[in-house]
C-alpha cells in the first residue's frame, strides 16, 4: 500500500467525538455526495472552520430534530472518501444500500457513546462484510485487499480544503 491506508482512522486518539468514513470505488467526490443526499447548492470548498460556521447557517430556521451533518470529501486512487465527525448518517444501511449501487461501498465508523468501531462492505446495493473493528490492525488485510488510501493530513488538518457537502436528516 502506497499512502496512508485506511486503519489509522480506526486509532481512537483520531475522532473521539466518534466519526464515519465512506468509501466509495470509482466514483467522484461530486458522485458520492449526491448519492449522499448532499444538495449541490450546498457543496462547495472549505476548511472545516468555515464548514462549521456553513452548517450554523443552515441550521437556523430548522426544526430542532433535524440534523445538518457535513461531510468533507475528496479522492485518492480508485476511491472517493467521504468523512463526517461526530455524526454517523452515513453509516446507516439503507444509506450504504443507496450508495452502494452498481459500485463498491467501504464504511468505517465509531460511535462515541459506545466507543465500538465497525466496518462494513456493500457491493451493489447489498451487504458483503459487517464486523466489529477491535485494533486498527485488524484492517490490515481490508486495506490491502481493496487498495483503499485515506489521506491522513487532508483529513486531521483543520485548514485543509476539501469539498464539503452538508446533508439533512432527522
Amino acid at each position: 500500500m502506497i499512502g496512508d491506508g485506511f486503519r489509522w482512522l480506526a486509532e481512537p486518539t483520531h475522532f473521539p467525538d466518534g466519526f464515519c468514513a465512506t468509501f466509495a470505488r470509482g466514483l467522484s467526490p461530486e458522485e458520492l455526495l449526491d448519492r449522499l443526499a448532499c444538495a449541490p447548492e450546498h457543496t462547495a470548498v472549505l476548511d472545516a472552520m468555515d464548514a462549521e460556521d456553513l452548517r450554523g447557517d443552515l441550521s437556523s430556521g430548522e426544526d430542532e430534530d433535524t440534523v445538518i451533518t457535513i461531510l468533507r470529501a475528496g479522492s485518492r486512487g480508485d476511491w472517493a472518501y467521504a468523512l463526517e465527525e461526530v455524526s454517523l448518517y452515513a453509516s446507516e444501511p439503507d444509506v450504504l444500500a443507496r450508495v452502494s449501487a452498481g459500485t463498491e461501498v467501504a464504511g468505517l465508523f465509531r460511535s462515541a457513546v459506545r466507543g465500538v468501531t465497525w466496518f462494513s462492505l456493500w457491493r451493489d446495493g447489498r451487504r458483503i462484510d459487517d464486523r466489529q473493528v477491535w485494533a486498527p490492525d485488524d484492517l490490515a488485510a481490508l486495506e490491502t485487499e481493496l487498495g483503499i488510501d485515506a489521506p491522513i493530513l487532508e483529513l486531521l488538518s483543520p485548514t485543509s480544503e476539501l469539498l464539503t457537502g452538508f446533508a439533512r436528516w432527522l
